[in-house]
């Protein structure tokens, strides 16, 4: 995939891009994998609160190779650079509404979020509601609309855009967002990424960003099965842990 300049324009202005079908090929292996990679973690999700797991592609050689694929890597390439940062992954079992809120704040480096949900969703059933050129800002924390705006959580002017197995929403960590309504098992996979870190306030970031030691990272079976394209994107992080 290649990003033309209207896409990196609405990026870079709004906050997001909404990519519809854009991994529908892709989507009955990535459920599966979804699904063993939770059983095999131990979750025991009984719907009354949010469940995750951390470094969640990362324990599965079929899921790594996510940052192999060209929709995937084409897309990270064209926000963040050729030699973007890999930061991490998660798999989420959402559960009931939201807070609005930024992923981050003040960080010297952009951050995205490539977010794929694996069940169809409306803005009434959970779709992620996003605010266009809220990352620009400055937002901290889960806002209190009511306090703020004098207006309730749904009432946010904001863009849900409906969602199939198969969509893909990356977004800007500082844009506002949030999830209102649905059921009580909303199945996310998410990929975390920031722009390559050059200076020493870039450095410093990353540092911060990341555990106090390799071990944590848990890339193991990332790097082991890791093609030479992706060497790149793991290689400032493992060797700023050195």
């Amino acid at each position: 995939m290649k990003l033309s300049h209207t896409h990196k324009r609405f990026f870079d202005d709004f906050g997001y891009l909404a990519l519809p079908g854009l991994m529908r090929e892709e989507v009955p292996w990535i459920i599966e994998e979804f699904e063993r990679v939770f059983h095999e973690a131990g979750v025991v999700h009984d719907g009354t609160a949010r469940s995750s797991v951390g470094r969640f592609i990362e324990r599965s050689e079929r899921l790594c190779a996510l940052l192999d694929n060209p929709k995937v890597d084409g897309l990270l390439s064209g926000l963040l650079g050729e030699d973007y940062n890999y930061l991490g992954s998660g798999g989420e079992l959402y559960v009931g509404d939201g807070l609005w809120h930024p992923d981050c704040h003040g960080d010297p480096v952009v951050q995205v979020k490539w977010a794929m949900y694996l069940d169809p969703l409306t803005r009434e059933t959970g779709a992620l509601g996003l605010v266009p050129g809220s990352h620009r800002q400055g937002w901290q924390g889960n806002l209190d609309t009511r306090a703020l705006w004098g207006i309730g959580m749904e009432e946010v002017p904001c863009v849900a855009p409906d969602n199939q197995p198969g969509d893909v929403i990356v977004f800007n960590q500082m844009t506002l967002h949030n999830a209102l309504g649905g059921g009580n098992r909303r199945r996310m996979l998410n990929i975390l990424a920031c722009s390559s870190c050059r200076t020493e306030d870039e450095l410093a970031f990353l540092r911060r960003r990341l555990p106090v030691d390799r071990n944590e990272l848990e890339w193991d079976l990332m790097r082991k099965t890791a093609t030479p394209a992706r060497m790149p994107h793991l290689e400032q992080p493992w060797q700023i842990l050195a």
